[in-house]
């Protein structure tokens, strides 16, 4: 695995730190990792350590507000912003590796940015895969918090408040739990306007979930505490059936990827990835074909 880092400059100036895990030779596929709120993309390696030796290249960048990219805590001024960071980093990956096929892999906040990325601009993706999807939370918030989120979102949009995440929903593993618990890039803050921009995502994709054109893997915990799977059940039955799957894992929390069980996960994910790899080639096929011919 050879493993390397850098920064670029978001269309606004922001700089946002990136990083990739090589695999050795050809990659079957390339997958970009597109984290949660208040982390990094650094917490993926247990990804990183299954994908990799198995001829899988991974990228994964830190969202603005998070980890080593700049831009204040826990916050976004669009949620445009954070779907063209995502942009950015599909031409950088299209850049190193123009003819590999490319997978948007998105967890829990992450995961409204990779379907509304896909959404917007399928061309060029082989498939999406969510996990922890973020589009129904599990506390129920009242109506008059939503309310006065909409106000401080127009007259203090950038006040901090606790994001909500209780470090004991994430995951069965306690040593996950702590070493989450200690890191210094994690943080625990969030904004009115991203409350608001996070909301408004939301409705926009439900909305649009029928326009959907690609392959979608939905996978989620039965007892997540922070996303409810009922969300991305929802969003995947407005999909066409065809191109959509909807998987969960009895017993396990919000970060499956960090649960006692991940490794069913993983390979559930293996075999599909190993079916839309095959499936992205033999479409290409006749282009290339036809390249070669001219």
């Amino acid at each position: 695995m050879q493993h390397s880092e850098g920064k670029f400059t978001a269309s606004d100036g922001l700089e946002i730190y990136h990083q990739v895990w090589a695999a050795d030779g050809t990659p079957k596929a390339a997958i970009l990792i597109v984290h949660g709120l208040g982390e990094h993309s650094s917490r993926y390696h247990n990804y990183t350590d299954y994908f990799v030796p198995r001829g899988y290249t991974l990228y994964g960048f830190d969202l603005r507000g998070h980890g080593r990219s700049g831009g204040p805590r826990g916050h976004v001024e669009r949620f445009d912003r954070f779907v063209d960071d995502v942009g950015r980093m599909v031409a950088l990956i299209r850049e190193q590796l123009p003819h590999t096929p490319l997978f948007l892999l998105g967890h829990s906040l992450g995961s409204l940015l990779t379907l509304a990325y896909a959404l917007r601009y399928p061309d060029g993706l082989a498939g999406v895969i969510t996990s922890g999807t973020a589009l129904r939370d599990a506390l129920e918030i009242p109506g008059w918090k939503r309310a006065l989120a909409r106000v401080f979102s127009r007259v203090a949009p950038t006040v901090k408040f606790d994001n909500g995440i209780q470090n004991d929903y994430l995951t069965h593993d306690t040593k996950a739990i702590e070493t989450y618990t200690h890191d210094p890039l994690v943080h625990h803050v969030g904004t009115p306007r991203l409350a608001t921009e996070v909301e408004a995502a939301r409705q926009m994709l439900y909305a649009s979930a029928s326009e959907w054109k690609l392959p979608l893997l939905m996978l989620h915990g039965s007892d997540d505490r922070i996303c409810l799977p009922a969300g991305a059940q929802a969003f995947q039955a407005k999909t066409p059936q065809t191109l959509t799957a909807f998987r969960q894992y009895d017993g396990l929390y919000h970060e499956i990827h960090n649960e006692m069980g991940k490794e069913s996960v993983f390979y559930d994910i293996e075999n599909w990835l190993a079916d839309k790899v095959a499936g992205a080639i033999s479409k290409s096929q006749p282009d290339i074909d036809r390249n070669k011919g001219g």
